[in-house]
């Protein structure tokens, strides 16, 4: 493994290809991390301080220093502990500062946040003017969904774990470059076990202890007037219940939203009130004012309620089984990293209990020492 140290601008400064031990993690749709020990000398200090990132030359992930320490080290000399963490917290950075309503494609939803956070904020302040966002991939997976005061980076890495992919930060040209992606189903040709003497060690955990199938989701209103819906399905002793407080979730929305999210509508009138109308649809009930200008917009109770059924939704998927295995792959048996397979793909996994399963690839931890390489992987079921 190679390292660059990059300054504040993104320009690499300094190679760092002698050290005493480095760890690499990057994660499919969590943060990434590093380490790297180097001889604490004068010299190795000025590039520090002449530095704020550190990237590799085969990896996509980018971390900014965030820690320096020295560790004394009376028989092989002082080390400079550098401590990094991933650049996509950068998303974390930010909140969603204004009721957001989206009902449309995930990858725009994803887009619009960071857009209105970081790339064209109406505060200036916010902007970031070298951060933008890569070519859509064209993911056809579709949202309806409110949101207000929401980190903006816990809100894409939960959307990416509902649906499977993968987000980074990258850096190309001197600016950061966000982008989605998706690991590729490698399961077919691609397996690791015991049998097969490319993988050492597994550790298997199926953990249940926090499993919900049915949900009480609750939005705006106060008491038994309440709106609240019931999703997902249970019943008997395999009936596990929790509640989801969503009363943020507004039935109020800006007319540009309505607009934006539920296009190519008409208005009508049916009994004296006003409707925003798709396809024949109700959406929304219109206010105007005595200028006959549209002044509040109230989403019909079905429209409504599916918003809810979305926040739901999204929530439950922190209640569920899950099973991962964590293993030390040997290098240079059966496959390649980077090669055969990446982060964020999906492949077979078996240990020598019997227990096999299709698993994508969400953590690669890679240590560099003396004693040499050394490659484990996390695997989360699919």
């Amino acid at each position: 493994m190679e390292f660059y140290l990059l300054d504040s601008n993104l320009r690499k400064k300094h190679i760092i290809d002698t050290y005493s031990s480095a760890i690499w993690v990057p994660r499919y749709n969590d943060i990434g991390d590093c380490e790297l020990a180097i001889d604490a000398t004068v010299e190795n200090f000025k590039k520090i301080a002449e530095t704020k990132y550190i990237t590799r030359n085969d990896d996509d992930m980018v971390c900014e220093i965030k820690k320096i320490e020295i560790k004394t080290d009376v028989e092989n000399g002082d080390l400079l502990i550098i401590t990094g963490t991933d650049i996509k917290t950068i998303l974390n950075q930010r909140i969603v500062t204004k009721q957001t309503n989206f009902n449309g494609l995930v990858e725009d939803y994803i887009r619009t946040l960071i857009n209105e956070a970081i790339i064209n904020p109406t505060n200036k302040d916010r902007k970031i003017s070298n951060f933008i966002l890569a070519d859509k991939k064209g993911y056809t997976e579709r949202i309806r969904e409110q949101v207000t005061y929401d980190n903006v980076g816990n809100k894409i890495q939960e959307l990416c774990k509902q649906y499977g992919w993968g987000y980074k930060v990258g850096i190309s040209n001197e600016k950061f470059v966000f982008s989605l992606y998706k690991g590729i189903d490698r399961s077919k040709y691609i397996t690791f076990s015991q049998n097969y003497d490319n993988i050492s060690t597994t550790d298997y955990t199926k953990d249940d202890s926090n499993i919900k199938n049915v949900a009480l989701v609750a939005g705006e209103g106060e008491g038994v007037a309440r709106t609240t819906i019931t999703i997902g399905s249970g019943s008997g002793i395999n009936r596990h219940e929790v509640y989801i407080d969503a009363r943020d979730v507004s039935s109020s929305i800006d007319y540009n939203e309505l607009v934006t999210n539920y296009p190519n509508g008409t208005q009508k009138v049916i009994n004296g009130v006003t409707y925003y109308q798709v396809n024949g649809i109700n959406i929304a009930i219109l206010t105007k004012n005595d200028k006959g200008e549209v002044s509040e917009v109230q989403l019909c109770k079905d429209v409504y309620i599916e918003n809810l059924k979305s926040i739901g939704y999204e929530k439950m998927t922190e209640y569920i089984s899950v099973t991962s295995f964590a293993g030390e792959i040997i290098v240079g048996i059966s496959y390649t990293y980077k090669k055969d397979y990446n982060l964020g793909d999906i492949v077979k996994i078996k240990n020598e209990y019997g227990i096999s399963m299709n698993a994508r690839i969400t953590e690669v931890l890679e240590n560099q020492d003396e004693s040499g390489y050394k490659m484990e992987p996390t695997f989360e079921n699919v």
